[in-house]
């Protein structure tokens, strides 16, 4: 692996924003569960009753496979792609 880009200021700031980012910013899953709660919370307001709100949850988890196996080959094709000897001849 080539070190030389170590020393420039552009890889400096990039190094700084990425600490910044994992110090200060959180994690998807505190995202996830926020919204999680307020959708929860506002289906309860407007008067949905609390087994309908975990019966469409659990449903709607489910529809979500398909989606999520189309993005998992997506990013073994392009790994499958970028590390193939047509590609790696270019650099």
């Amino acid at each position: 692996m080539n070190n030389s880009h170590q020393d420039t200021p552009l890889v400096g700031f990039a190094i700084r924003c990425a600490n910044w980012a994992e110090r200060w910013f959180p994690d998807s899953w505190v995202f996830a569960t926020t919204t999680l709660a307020v959708v929860a919370l506002a289906a309860l307001l407007i008067g949905a009753p609390p087994a309908l709100i975990t019966k469409a949850f659990g449903n709607g988890f489910w529809t979500l496979i398909p989606f999520t196996m189309q993005m998992a080959f997506v990013v073994i094709g392009g790994y499958v792609v970028a590390s193939s000897p047509p590609s790696n001849e270019a650099h």
